[in-house]
């Protein structure tokens, strides 16, 4: 499953930039193809597990579909 725009390594350096930054929070968004409700969603959580490391903390998250029918996540991180 997965159409994304940012690989887990920009994500990741996007999140390392916005820790140096003295940014308090980060937020990303992550899409995916439409697919079945079941489907495990590795992608997404490589590119959380990306920005955990950088010293991110997953602190909440909405999922909505967009208008092409594709699944977004609004993803919010806090420092850790």
């Amino acid at each position: 499953m997965g159409f994304f725009q940012n690989s887990k390594a920009d994500l990741g350096a996007m999140a390392a930039a916005a820790l140096d930054g003295g940014r308090r929070r980060f937020t990303v968004r992550l899409v995916a193809l439409s697919g079945s409700k079941d489907d495990a969603i590795d992608p997404w959580s490589e590119r959380i597990e990306a920005i955990e490391e950088k010293g991110w903390e997953l602190d909440r998250f909405s999922v909505a579909p967009n208008e092409k029918g594709w699944v977004e996540a609004y993803v919010v991180f806090k420092r850790s």
